[in-house]
């Protein structure tokens, strides 16, 4: 079964398309499309079908709330990017603003990998930076941790 998370921006979207792995509790298939607002320009690219492990996710939902977290006491504050193992996707939490628990805003600068290109030296990243308000973050974060809900329950029964 998949399970799909968007996270969306004010000028592009990333949908994570998730699918849990009969074979191990520890990975998801993993497929990420970035998707740029129709109103600037049709451009929709997909990472390659690899892998993410559910502590990557983990880490990366934690990730988010640490740097809403660090924006309450510092606007200016930038969070490292944040890379997952298998390099599917770069992402950075940057400057902005925490208002109240529901009402702020920031960037978020995010690269989807796509692939390697004839020189096989390096992979090839396709992304944008926009402005991300706090509703979306936090609708992003709990989609993900639907998903990890229903990998555990499904392992469970």
């Amino acid at each position: 079964m998949s399970n799909q998370s968007l996270l969306k921006t004010d000028g592009y979207q990333v949908l994570f398309n998730l699918t849990h792995l009969e074979h191990t509790k520890d990975y998801l298939d993993a497929i990420f499309e970035f998707r740029l607002d129709p109103q600037l320009a049709n451009v929709s690219v997909k990472s390659p079908q690899t892998f993410i492990s559910i502590k990557d996710l983990q880490e990366l939902i934690a990730y988010f709330e640490n740097h809403i977290t660090r924006l309450q006491n510092n606007p200016d504050s930038q969070s490292e990017p944040f890379v997952t193992w298998e390099l599917g996707f770069q992402v950075q939490a940057l400057s902005g603003e925490i208002r109240s628990p529901q009402d702020g805003e920031f960037d978020i600068l995010f690269m989807v990998n796509v692939g390697q290109g004839n020189g096989e030296v390096g992979s090839t990243y396709v992304g944008g930076e926009s402005a991300v308000t706090l509703e979306n973050i936090q609708r992003f974060i709990s989609s993900v941790r639907t998903a990890l809900d229903w990998g555990r329950e499904r392992l469970e029964k």
